[in-house]
């Protein structure tokens, strides 16, 4: 998820049959694209959701609701969000995977494989940033407009922010295809540890669930051996009853303990006064290149292989964490 730091957040449901498959890419109609927002949810993305954060993410003042009502408001909000797209919107997203695909199927087969579905929707939703559903990247009008105009200024004859985009997006595709492959990245690679960590209802009230990666289970270890401490970082609300996204995101590190098994707890479950910015600790984020994305390993993984896989220019090239990440990516993406 990209917000500046670009949010860029998933939602799920399952695949449906699309109009206008041309060469493996798919663009839903509007009523398409309507009914996957509302025809399942497999991971059970609103009922995860609290009232601050769908305030946040509808612009919904939700007031006088339960929890069960909020979320139905919210299903129906995103439902009544999309658009169709226009045959311009077509063309250049067309123009730039046909101009993308000779480069990935020589570096990373498997994302060759995997077809190209796209929702379009109006800004009002997700604080106007992309996100992806299921198989499919959702993108914003507003985002849609800038596409169009690079295709019309760029041509898309060479690797571009746009190709690194378009890549981070659909690396959370890929990681909800095929999840275990992902796993060995998060652990072996990047160094956190799959963990389930319950959170308390004073934290997740102003938890905000990342579409892209909507389970938070993803530890991290600072310190040595003998001072070793573990983190849960996590995008939460600064305001509950008028929140704007992304302006009243923050993202925090949680201190947790385990208590048995790959069960673990929150430190002082009843007190936040333990919670740092994540920002503010300098071992966790000099370990990732992508600093805004630092927040969720999916994230991290978005952000890294987009650019890896595009050749554009590298955030903090000096990171050793390149090149463990294109070795990986060598081994795994055939």
């Amino acid at each position: 998820m990209r917000t500046g730091w670009v949010l860029a957040f998933l939602l799920g449901t399952a695949p449906m049959s699309i109009e206008g498959q041309e060469g493996g890419i798919q663009f839903l109609s509007r009523t398409e694209a309507s009914a996957a927002f509302t025809n399942g949810d497999a991971e059970a993305y609103y009922a995860r959701l609290q009232l601050g954060e769908m305030r946040a993410k509808t612009g919904l003042p939700l007031k006088n609701m339960d929890l069960a009502a909020a979320r139905g408001a919210t299903e129906r909000t995103y439902a009544a969000a999309t658009e169709d797209f226009t045959e311009r919107e077509r063309a250049a997203l067309r123009q730039a995977i046909a101009a993308m695909q000779p480069v990935i199927r020589a570096q990373a087969p498997l994302y060759a494989r995997v077809p190209w579905s796209f929702i379009k929707i109006k800004p009002t939703i997700e604080g106007g940033l992309p996100f992806t559903w299921a198989n499919s990247i959702v993108l914003p009008d507003i985002e849609l407009r800038a596409i169009v105009s690079k295709d019309a200024n760029e041509k898309f004859d060479r690797p571009s922010e746009l190709w690194s985009f378009l890549l981070h997006e659909q690396t959370h595709v890929l990681q909800r295809e095929t999840p275990q492959l992902f796993v060995g990245l998060y652990t072996d690679v990047f160094g956190f540890h799959q963990a389930k960590v319950p959170l308390p209802d004073s934290v997740r009230a102003r938890s905000i669930i990342d579409p892209d990666a909507p389970i938070a289970e993803w530890i991290y270890p600072l310190g040595n051996a003998t001072t070793q401490i573990w983190v849960l970082p996590m995008v939460e609300l600064r305001e509950l009853n008028d929140p704007k996204m992304p302006a009243d995101f923050r993202v925090v590190a949680l201190p947790v303990h385990k208590v048995a098994g790959n069960q673990w707890a929150i430190d002082d479950s009843q007190s936040t006064a333990k919670q740092a910015d994540l920002a503010s600790l300098a071992e966790y984020m000099d370990a990732f290149p992508v600093k805004d994305l630092a927040f969720h390993p999916g994230e991290i993984a978005g952000g890294m292989l987009g650019e890896i896989l595009s050749g554009a220019p590298k955030e903090n090239p000096q990171n050793e964490l390149w090149a463990k990440t294109e070795r990986w990516a060598e081994r795994a993406l055939r």
